[in-house]
């Protein structure tokens, strides 16, 4: 029979700790003598007045005096800092296993924190040194065309300075046109370049881009001006540019014709800036051309700066139906994007976004996984470093027998965790000098490492402390809460924080799962989108960009190609067969409703298209050459097409059709196939052969099999025969469909890496805690051995109760990843199933690693001889 226990926790928190034991020890034999002579009921209220007895200001006071025996500057004095530290490091190399593996389980963790957490930093860094950053904002539109609505980042040149004229709020305005591929000539020199750009003269103004040489306030002001980034300069003046005294002033012509003056030099546009420019020329030229300067004509990218007390809200109500003063038609309405929020939150339709720009869901994608990896590696340190202290509650005992206060116990604890976060933390920089390379050949970066950046230093510093202090505040409270009494006495049993230490393990485990699920799954869509059937053959294709004189000898070079025994078939066209952006809604057909209209893509194509490409025809007939009417009246459509337009297949041929201005008739029809990204639905589409030369900007290459370098080289010679100056631009086709999903690839290989990782981790805290399993139950082996267990009935035994968590992991697991996986792939119209199979493959994986890890150990532990494990002590 025991006394009431609150009254016992009164005694304690009265008495002195070196009292408390002793008296409680008398307290408790003279109940257990009273409740004998006169019975419990009695016995209670006698030991009721005794404790009250104790429970006196001088007996509170007299603890309080007597626990800060030591005084505070003492306990934290260097001499027993020292000391602390001296004692961490002997108890590091006297339990050098469980030390080893909580260490480098948490630097790994570390590691992938760190080398994630760079990523990230470098990411949403992007565009921030631009002092005016905060208050400059980008025009976009969102276009109404035949009842879709497209988000679109350009708008018409004109609108810049009617915001500024219009509206006071507007401090400043600038536009940027991207032209692409431009040849530059200075006297025998001719240069390509490939980022060309109109802009303003507030450009400079608006922005914090140095110009090394020039006038920021008069540079671009003239239709004819140009300024150049340094790479440039180079190119054309050679490496010791910047000695030219007359650099400024000198004539550069522009595609071998058009005079223009050098104004400047401007640095190399940052790695980390969403514009990109090699070359900057006036936009005064185009402001000179009414048939290119127009409102119904989106062709520039348009920033303002707006005061920066003014509500960006308010402007933006007032200008979201602007266009409709200008043109009464126009379903459009502008919307004011912060610049800050261009890199990582742009999605718009029809390639009218040129800018340098990456997904903010994979930022977050990105941000969950290393919050899991920390969080694993934390649980981990946590987990064995919480095992480990219960081994030493002997020595807790006597340190507090001999009178240690526990201020000095927890302080000692906290050393320790401290002194292997550290450890863990130099290991993890040591570490992440091999990811970072790793992970920017992944992501294509040039991420480094800060060293001497202070707030990294300051954040490794703090984190070491923090985690330090985080992962040693239970161990540290809890085991220095041990009663001497009953450790020393044999009464201890150290199952305390078990359910703690299996719920982190289950967690850990669980994290784990969802990431090889998720990973799994990310491979099999992209595997998927690399096979499907997009409705045309993209093997031994290859898509070749004309540029100046070779697009004026289209049909010359189409012949000479043909003759090439490497070339099996030669097509000319408007636009590659990657992400196509012309379009139009301006048709008309026959049985057309009023009002009725949609958005139809549209490509200008020769006669061999169709055989060249292997699209197949599925009613009606292909251009034919010998017709001379097929290039003014005849039509091809696609299924989607006829669908829309209200026929079947075989009803759409013969039927009226108008594209503009020019009326024919549809003479075929082909099975649809994709022009975009599986992440959109396949669109109509129309195909029109065109007589004329400028129509043509692409040629469509078959190769003969086993030939593409013969093919390559043929290409090359003949281009070269009617363009000289410009350098062969081509790709194969199905290397560029995958082009289109490097974001996908990048983030299922960076998951699958750390994946690995955070598997890795999680069996190391489980071969820790099987260890610390197992010599708590050392005795208890060697006596079910001696009594006959075989090494099979000990290892399953001691694995059940750990398969168990993964098991409870695997539950948990695999409703969480099924939720998050099937929300991506609702992103992609064209997708696959999530199939079982993945997550059995997924949980088997998982349990059959977790097994070997636990098995190891287990095994080596029932091979034991019983004899010396009995002996033990």
């Amino acid at each position: 029979m025991k006394p009431p226990a609150w009254l016992d926790a009164l005694v304690k928190l009265f008495l002195p700790s070196e009292l408390y034991e002793e008296l409680l020890g008398d307290l408790h034999e003279q109940f257990a003598f009273q409740a004998e002579e006169f019975g419990a009921q009695k016995a209670r209220w006698m030991y009721f007045f005794e404790v009250i007895r104790f429970c006196r200001p001088y007996f509170l006071k007299r603890r309080f005096r007597i626990d800060t025996q030591y005084s505070t500057s003492y306990i934290y004095s260097p001499t027993m800092i020292r000391n602390y530290f001296k004692i961490a490091w002997r108890n590091l190399l006297k339990n050098k296993v469980s030390s080893l593996i909580n260490i480098i389980g948490l630097a790994l963790g570390l590691a992938c924190f760190m080398a994630i957490g760079l990523f990230i930093y470098d990411e949403i860094n992007f565009d921030r040194f631009h002092t005016k950053g905060k208050d400059i904002f980008r025009v976009v539109e969102k276009q109404n065309m035949a009842g879709v609505e497209y988000d679109i980042a350009c708008s018409p040149g004109p609108l810049a300075p009617a915001l500024q004229a219009e509206f006071g709020e507007v401090v400043e305005t600038c536009r940027t046109r991207r032209l692409g591929n431009r040849m530059y000539k200075i006297k025998d020199k001719i240069i390509e370049v490939d980022e060309s750009y109109l802009t303003d003269n507030s450009f400079f103004n608006l922005f914090d881009f140095k110009l090394i040489l020039g006038d920021k306030k008069t540079v671009l002001q003239n239709p004819d001006d140009i300024v150049i980034s340094e790479v440039i300069a180079k190119k054309l003046f050679g490496d010791d540019w910047k000695s030219f005294s007359n650099l400024i002033g000198q004539t550069i012509f522009l595609n071998e014709k058009r005079p223009l003056k050098l104004v400047g030099v401007v640095e190399n546009a940052p790695l980390n800036s969403h514009i990109q420019y090699e070359v900057l020329m006036s936009v005064k030229e185009q402001e000179s051309r009414p048939d290119r300067f127009r409102w119904d004509n989106n062709d520039y990218h348009t920033y303002i700066q707006l005061n920066d007390a003014y509500n960006s809200d308010i402007l933006g109500k007032k200008i979201r139906n602007y266009l409709l003063k200008y043109e009464s038609n126009f379903k459009s309405q502008l919307i004011l994007q912060p610049f800050h929020d261009i890199y990582l939150k742009s999605d718009f339709d029809a390639q009218t976004d040129w800018s340098k720009t990456s997904n903010i869901l994979y930022i977050k994608i990105f941000s969950i996984v290393a919050l899991i990896l920390l969080l694993i590696a934390v649980f981990n340190f946590f987990n064995l470093t919480t095992a480990q202290a219960v081994k030493r509650a002997n020595e807790v005992g006597v340190r507090k027998a001999i009178g240690a206060v526990r201020t000095q116990l927890i302080s000692q604890f906290l050393i320790e965790s401290i002194l292997m976060t550290i450890l863990a933390v130099i290991l993890a920089l040591v570490l992440l000098n091999f990811l970072i390379p790793l992970l920017n050949s992944i992501a294509q970066k040039s991420i480094s490492i800060p060293y001497f950046n202070p707030f990294f230093v300051l954040f490794i510093i703090s984190g070491a402390l923090l985690m330090g202090v985080i992962s040693g505040v239970f161990p540290s409270f809890y085991v220095s809460n041990f009663e001497p009494i009953k450790v020393l006495k044999g009464q201890f049993v150290g199952q305390s924080g078990q359910f703690i230490r299996r719920s982190l393990v289950v967690i850990q485990f669980t994290l784990s799962i969802v990431l090889i699920i998720g990973t799994m799954l990310i491979y099999q869509q992209m595997s998927f989108m690399q096979n499907k059937d997009l409705g045309f053959d993209k093997s031994q294709l290859i898509s070749v960009k004309l540029r100046f004189n070779a697009r004026q000898n289209v049909h010359l070079i189409k012949s000479d190609l043909l003759n090439e025994k490497s070339i099996h078939n030669v097509a000319l066209s408007s636009n590659t067969l990657i992400d196509v952006t012309n379009g139009t809604h301006s048709i008309n057909w026959e049985g057309q409703q009023t009002d009725e209209t949609f958005l139809m893509g549209l490509g200008n194509v020769d006669a061999n298209y169709v055989k060249t490409t292997g699209m197949k025809l599925i009613a009606g007939r292909n251009f034919d050459s010998k017709f001379i009417s097929d290039t003014a009246t005849a039509f091809i459509i696609n299924e989607s097409a006829a669908k829309r337009m209200g026929w079947k297949p075989e009803e759409a041929i013969g039927k009226n059709f108008k594209l503009w201005s020019s009326s024919g008739q549809i003479i075929g029809v082909i099975k649809d196939f994709h022009f975009h990204k599986l992440n959109t639905e396949i669109e109509p589409f129309l195909l029109r052969s065109w007589a004329k030369e400028e129509g043509y900007n692409t040629l469509m290459i078959k190769t003969k099999p086993n030939q593409n370098k013969e093919a390559i080289a043929a290409i090359e010679k003949v281009y070269k025969k009617y363009e000289k100056h410009s350098a062969l631009h081509f790709e194969f086709v199905d290397k560029a469909l995958e082009k289109q999903y490097l974001a996908e690839l990048r983030t299922g290989k960076v998951i699958l890496f750390f994946s690995v990782l955070a598997i890795l981790v999680s069996c190391l805290g489980l071969f820790g805690l099987t260890i610390f399993s197992t010599e708590q139950r050392i005795k208890e082996i060697g006596i079910r051995k001696v009594l006959g267990a075989s090494v099979l009935n000990v290892s399953a035994l001691l694995s059940k109760d750990f398969i168990k968590l993964v098991l409870i992991a695997i539950v948990i697991a695999c409703p969480i990843a099924y939720y998050f996986m099937d929300r991506w792939l609702d992103d992609f119209a064209y997708k696959i199933n999530i199939e079982w199979w993945v997550f059995a493959a997924a949980d088997a994986g998982a349990l059959m690693i977790s097994l070997l890890t636990v098995s190891f150990q287990t095994i080596k532990a029932a091979l034991m001889n019983p004899v010396k494990s009995l002996k033990t002590e």
